[in-house]
């Protein structure tokens, strides 16, 4: 199944060559994954938290796709 994974600038300098350039792509995913398998395919350093949007919606790792979700992880944030 294909998703839509826009990734934050600042996360992208963690990815592997090319995938570094592309600021949004469609990546084929098996059917029945979900966040994290997405998440260890950007092969982002353990200490690197992101926040993951499916939709518009945050989501925990755990969080099945469907195709044609778009996807948006961003750095984790604190606030106050």
């Amino acid at each position: 199944m294909r998703v839509t994974v826009h990734i934050y600038p600042s996360l992208r300098r963690h990815l592997p060559g090319r995938e570094r350039t592309s600021r949004t792509r469609e990546w084929e995913m098996p059917e029945g994954a979900d966040v994290r398998q997405l998440i260890d395919r950007l092969h982002l350093p353990e200490q690197v938290r992101v926040t993951v949007l499916v939709n518009d919606r945050s989501v925990d790792p755990a969080t099945g796709l469907r195709p044609d979700d778009g996807v948006l992880i961003l750095p984790q944030m604190g606030g106050g």
